[in-house]
């Protein structure tokens, strides 16, 4: 942890951390009042912070077995919560027995999901105005939503456990759960709607390094051009120094393959060069629109 980071809830101290569990209390500023709204609604843009709970890693063969999605208004200009919206949760029967992993993960047990169903119109509704769909590691809640709802991947969807720079700001641990003990609150983690309130609650607070929200950096990202380049032809020896600089291993093309903004792709190109291909750049890149960021 950085040394001018300070925990929120320490003590003065510096000998103990007080964490309180998330009383759903948001942050909107005191400057927000229904008369700022009004005189301010061409700042305001629509958002939906979401979580799905599955039987697996799998996108295509594992089931969602429970969503939770907040819906929230925000200022486009700072990043400020402005207004909290409705939410929608649900439990979906996958058809068969839960394994041991997700019973001990989630809390659910069989009986609870037994007979129960996701309604994804009232997906589609709650997402429907929304200019961004957040979700804390959206590669993984992505496809599983795009999945059963069609409008989702017509939208632009974001990463708070990507696309906010968690490690630049001291934080060895990016996970939602651990990134809440560090802002001093805590959640009954690993069911969906009390993550996707996390999710929020976490973004709308102030960043340490910029007194503004995280949230604003989230927000400029989300909008920054993408492109995926691959490593066509990377040698075999080669395959944990890819891993540890961010690179996935695509087992259905046999490459391995990395998201990066487009204006850092030089310097991507060039580190495979010298430490990679040794030579010229083999690979590939592809720019990515960012209605399909995260779909893969």
């Amino acid at each position: 942890m950085h040394p001018d980071f300070k925990w929120l809830g320490k003590s003065k101290d510096g000998e103990t951390v007080t964490l309180r569990k998330f009383s759903g209390a948001f942050n909107i500023p005191s400057y927000v009042t229904r008369e700022w709204l009004e005189a301010n609604s061409g700042r305001v843009r629509t958002a939906v912070a979401v979580d799905v709970e599955t039987t697996g890693l799998n996108r295509r063969s594992d089931a969602v077995i429970e969503i939770g999605l907040r819906h929230f208004r925000f200022d486009r200009g700072n990043g400020d919560l402005v207004e909290v919206g409705d939410s929608y949760t649900a439990l979906q029967d996958p058809g068969k027995p839960l394994s041991d992993e997700i019973k001990n993960l989630t809390g659910l047990t069989d009986a609870d999901v037994r007979g129960k169903s996701i309604d994804w119109t009232k997906v589609e509704q709650l997402i429907g105005d929304a200019n961004l769909i957040i979700a804390h590691n959206a590669s993984f809640d992505r496809p599983f939503v795009d999945r059963f709802c069609k409008l989702s991947a017509q939208k632009i969807w974001a990463c708070s456990l990507k696309q906010i720079n968690w490690g630049w700001k001291g934080f060895v641990a990016h996970k939602l759960d651990v990134l809440s003990i560090y802002h001093g609150f805590f959640t009954d983690s690993h069911r969906a709607m009390n993550d996707a309130d996390a999710l929020l609650n976490l973004i709308t607070l102030n960043d340490w390094t910029t007194r503004k929200t995280y949230l604003s950096e989230l927000l400029v990202n989300a909008r920054r051009p993408v492109v995926r380049v691959t490593a066509d032809r990377a040698a075999f020896e080669y395959k944990d120094v890819l891993k540890e600089y961010g690179y996935s291993w695509d087992n259905a093309k046999r490459v391995w393959q990395k998201t990066v903004f487009q204006d850092e792709l030089a310097s991507e190109v060039a580190w495979l060069e010298s430490a990679v291909y040794k030579g010229k750049f083999a690979g590939r890149s592809e720019e990515i629109p960012l209605v399909d960021n995260f779909k893969s």
